[in-house]
């Protein structure tokens, strides 16, 4: 009898260490990922997250803490991943990267000089934009980058700049194993993207591995046995429940983890929730309402002023945001260098408004349509202050929806004339690379602002390492641009993180927004 005791004590307490070990996270996200090939990947944030755990680059930014003890990726400060360490030559045309030795693959091959290569022909080999990323931070093509050794890369720069790090920590430029992928190239697919827009198995360089994918209802994230780097949970479930209240619901009931993308009305609750820990940080992120600088009555400065001075920035950030976020007082982002409050000018003013609509040539006002995406809850309550507010200065409003890829759709062939544009981020934390995609590029100046001057300035700094020099020319593009007013200036969103209270570990990056689940873990493991 005592014999068989103790046998049942052991077999409890060898149940209990393996329910203890069971280092499984399960988190609630709002949709599934699309295509999984890191150098083509698509938009959508899950796929972007997914290929971030599962993939490695050659640096990374750095993980510190903050004065207030919270773990934070340094948008500004870059280490190795594959790479161990890395240097920069005196004039700044060669930056050389010695990877960490011994590390491998998931399928156990080799990480070396030689995977790395094969990565970077593949990038420039497609040429989509991770390829044009890259040359615009001034390596050109395939054969900037050489193999010195099994160990050592040389990346050759045509410019000196302060751009490259920043644009290599993505996911666009997760190594490969050229032994798994290679023979999945074909001559109808050169560089496997069929194989890998679906596939990660025996590439995977990062701290995961994609264990299992059940479309449309959840994604499986298992550790990388050969991954170098912290991982503090085995498993990770990414339970895919489009409706938002259903997450709050999961996360409340503590079916899961963490929840992603609550609203901001349903905050406020959980902040008073002991079980609920609830983190906010102000993102990079701008939200502003756009102009067509080209289409009539908006190719009037006066007119775009006008507007500027009637909207209610204070009312929608409290009613739209729940008050969490700040104003955009400029066209580079607060977080951002260089970024500059001192020139900004508008606020709600009515009657500043009609003096200038009347200087414009539209005493009387004018009939207008705005459009927003049928699919954010923000443009919609948004669009109701606006329509609101110019009423009152003598503009009609009349407010059209469309479905959010077509809304998304005709804003990037920018054909929209005035329209919601919500939440545009630059993963790179440099001003002047921000600014060419908001205020020049063809994609992506949704307004169509043209100023010839601001344009060169651009490209004159974009890539210039005198930082004087940089930052005066920065402060004279925000005060023109702000005076000029292609947007109306609207607001930096939160990001507003929900969790359950035994979760430890949370690392806010800022550059990207994306969750590393590599670093949660819950208390009582």
């Amino acid at each position: 009898m005592k014999l068989k005791l103790i046998s049942i004590l052991f077999l409890l307490v060898w149940i209990g260490l393996g329910l203890a070990q069971d280092k499984t996270l399960i988190i609630a996200i709002p949709s599934d990922m699309q295509n999984l090939d890191p150098t083509l990947s698509g938009g959508d944030v899950t796929t972007q997250e997914v290929l971030t755990s599962v993939y490695s680059y050659l640096i990374d930014f750095k993980r510190e803490q903050d004065a207030d003890g919270q773990w934070i990726g340094n948008a500004d400060s870059f280490v190795g991943d594959v790479a161990e360490s890395f240097e920069t030559s005196a004039d700044g045309s060669k930056v050389t990267f010695h990877l960490r030795p011994g590390i491998k693959f998931s399928n156990g091959d080799p990480i070396d000089a030689n995977a790395v290569k094969f990565t970077y022909d593949r990038i420039f080999g497609q040429a989509g934009i991770t390829a044009f990323l890259t040359g615009m931070a001034a390596v050109k093509d395939g054969n900037s980058v050489q193999v010195i050794d099994d160990a050592t890369v040389e990346f050759t720069l045509d410019t000196p700049n302060t751009l490259l790090f920043g644009n290599m920590a993505q996911f666009g430029h997760s190594i490969l194993n050229p032994n798994v992928v290679k023979p999945h190239m074909t001559d109808a697919d050169p560089w496997a993207h069929e194989w890998l827009q679906n596939n990660t198995e025996g590439t995977e360089s990062g701290p995961y591995v994609l264990a299992s994918w059940d479309r449309g209802n959840e994604i499986v994230l298992e550790r990388n046995p050969n991954y170098w780097g912290t991982v503090e949970n085995d498993k990770v479930i990414l339970k895919i429940i489009p409706d938002a209240s259903a997450r709050l619901a999961q996360l409340q009931a503590g079916a899961v983890d963490m929840a992603i993308d609550i609203p901001t009305k349903d905050i406020a609750s959980l902040e008073t929730n002991p079980d609920i820990a609830v983190k906010r940080f102000t993102t990079r992120a701008v939200g502003y309402l756009g102009m067509n600088n080209e289409i009539a009555p908006f190719d009037n400065v006066k007119v775009r002023q006008a507007i500027s001075y009637a909207i209610p920035y204070d009312v929608i950030i409290d009613n739209v945001l729940n008050g969490y976020g700040i104003q955009l007082t400029s066209p580079i982002p607060q977080g951002t260098p260089y970024h500059t409050d001192e020139y900004f000018q508008y606020s709600q003013d009515p009657e500043k408004a009609k003096a200038l609509l009347a200087e414009a040539g539209f005493p009387d006002g004018f009939d207008t349509t705005f459009t927003i995406p049928n699919d954010s809850a923000e443009a919609k309550e948004g669009a109701v202050w606006v329509q609101s507010a110019l009423k009152d200065i003598g503009i009609n409003v009349s407010i059209e929806e469309m479905p959010g890829a077509a809304f998304t759709e005709k804003m990037q062939k920018r054909e929209h004339a005035f329209f919601w544009a919500n939440q545009w981020i630059s993963i790179n934390n440099d001003p002047f690379y921000h600014m060419f995609w908001l205020l020049k590029a063809d994609c992506c100046d949704y307004t169509k602002y043209k100023n010839d001057h601001i344009w060169e300035l651009i490209d004159q700094y974009t890539l210039s390492t005198d930082l004087v020099a940089r930052e005066a020319a920065a402060k004279e593009i925000q005060q023109t641009v702000i005076d000029e007013a292609p947007w109306v200036f609207l607001f930096q969103p939160d990001a507003i993180i929900t969790m359950r209270s035994n979760v430890e570990g949370y690392t806010w990056y800022s550059a990207d927004r994306y969750l590393r689940p590599q670093y949660l873990k819950l208390s009582d493991w």
